[in-house]
């Protein structure tokens, strides 16, 4: 990944889901606390069993949440990912691997708790977030 301006992470960030309505300040705050990382297609960003350390921010790529050879889910760009260990405080439940070249935005648990404990925003877009997948996870079980 070249490296992101704290303008362009804004940008980025701004098109993530959770943190739609946030203000330009915010977003820029909570830039500035993200590192980038670039992973090539068939990499592992997390496996199963790794610490749950940390939320991910999919910038450009496809990853793909998988249960062994299963997929779970294909997430792509702009999308988060890794918010339930980091939530539950848990191990990695699942491996994260990248379907296509990928640029991520990594966001440390304790700097995430603490934007989610003092932001309601991202609190409430975090929940809709997780509400949208589980609808979505209950409808490809059908």
């Amino acid at each position: 990944m070249t490296h992101v301006t704290a303008a362009d992470r804004a940008r980025v960030l701004q098109s993530i889901p959770i943190f739609e309505g946030l203000s330009p300040i915010d977003l820029d705050v909570i830039g500035a606390r993200m590192s980038e990382q670039s992973f090539v297609k068939g990499s592992a960003v997390f496996r199963a069993g790794d610490p749950g350390d940390a939320i991910f921010f999919l910038v450009r790529g496809t990853v793909a949440i998988r249960d062994g050879q299963r997929v779970l889910v294909k997430l792509d760009a702009p999308e988060c990912f890794g918010e339930l260990a980091v939530l539950s405080n848990e191990a990695r439940s699942a491996d994260a691997i990248c379907e296509s070249s990928c640029d991520v935005l990594k966001l440390k648990a304790n700097e995430f708790n603490e934007l989610i404990a003092t932001r309601p925003a991202v609190q409430r877009q975090m929940m809709l977030t997780l509400v949208k997948r589980v609808r979505e996870a209950g409808r490809r079980s059908r």
